[in-house]
């Protein structure tokens, strides 16, 4: 039997899932706490504290879908703290696709969309999405329910970054290169790490508001830098020269009441990132929000009010019990 016919089999991949859960519970991402779903492996709950970075202090929770034919295809990662991020989808968009352009449209036929809050991966992961992983399935697939399939399909689209002549990977090739301690570490990156922001292109962005907000608040810090921390960069104003040479070249004046809507990276995007999140972070760490229900069935991860006098003496018997010098 071949590994790829193994692997469907219900009760090899909830050992898999078992397998890596338990290799999480020996090594996790600093600040990302797993837990499991009772009687459903394919499901799991997390929350990250977001310890550094542009995104400090948030506490975020988000859960982990696997779908039936993991590692092939990618994990779901939805999560339930509203925040706005360049790679997670508006929780108030009811369908958001990743193939969004500047110069273009999007239908409702596209065949591969995040849910609300779905966190895009196709940047970290691209063998995961696009031609390279149809070209992959197409080869080793079997036929599956179209009801099943179209419940769990996920926001993939063609990988710019994969040559047309490329060979595609083998399903060895995906399921063995990346494991959920990968996925979480990504994830917890793009939270704390702002390099890895820089690198996400428009093509992989879950939210293109907040990936062009993004671009825009990194912008303005670069000017203040450059200005030795000036509050921001000034106007700029054409030279006579410029002035001239437009004039002759016949460029023309937008006429009132006739001009064209303007594409979303024309859009004054200024201070929009710093206002979004500040609102994002303060409302993560409200009563309401940490102790309160979510959107999503994470209750398994769950806290408390505590003093801190209270929270360190339990600390200190966790300790104990565990044989840990304090």
């Amino acid at each position: 039997m071949s590994a790829l016919k193994l692997a469907n089999l219900p009760a090899l991949r909830k050992q898999q899932l078992l397998s890596e859960f338990t290799g999480l519970k020996q090594a996790c991402p600093s600040g990302v706490f797993v837990t499991l779903t009772p009687d459903d492996s394919t499901v799991w709950s997390a929350v990250l504290f977001t310890r550094d970075g542009p995104y400090a202090p948030a506490v975020l929770r988000f859960q982990i879908l696997f779908p039936e034919s993991y590692p092939r295809r990618a994990p779901m990662i939805i999560f339930a703290t509203d925040i706005f991020h360049p790679l997670i989808t508006p929780l108030t968009t009811y369908m958001y696709t990743t193939d969004i352009q500047d110069n273009g449209t999007v239908s409702a036929t596209d065949d591969e969309r995040l849910p609300p809050g779905g966190f895009s991966l196709r940047h970290g992961f691209p063998e995961w999405f696009g031609r390279v992983r149809r070209s992959a399935e197409a080869s080793l697939s079997t036929p599956t329910s179209p009801v099943a399939e179209q419940s769990l399909s996920f926001t993939n689209s063609p990988d710019p970054t994969t040559s047309a002549g490329a060979p595609p990977p083998s399903h060895a090739q995906i399921s063995s290169s990346v494991s959920m301690y990968q996925v979480l570490r990504y994830i917890k990156s793009a939270f704390d790490k702002p390099e890895v922001l820089d690198s996400v292109p428009l093509d992989a962005a879950g939210n293109p508001g907040a990936w062009h907000a993004w671009r825009t608040h990194r912008r303005k810090q670069q000017t203040k830098q450059a200005e030795g921390g000036g509050d921001g960069a000034a106007p700029v104003t054409p030279s006579p020269k410029k002035a001239a040479a437009a004039a002759a070249s016949g460029e023309k004046k937008p006429v009132v009441g006739q001009s064209a809507p303007r594409k979303p990276g024309e859009w004054n995007w200024d201070g929009v990132w710093e206002d979004r999140v500040k609102k994002g972070v303060a409302a993560s760490l409200s009563e309401p929000v940490l102790y309160g229900g979510t959107t999503l069935n994470d209750e398994l991860i769950r806290f408390l009010s505590m003093e801190e006098a209270e929270a360190d003496s339990i600390k200190d018997n966790l300790l104990r019990t565990l044989g840990t010098s304090v």
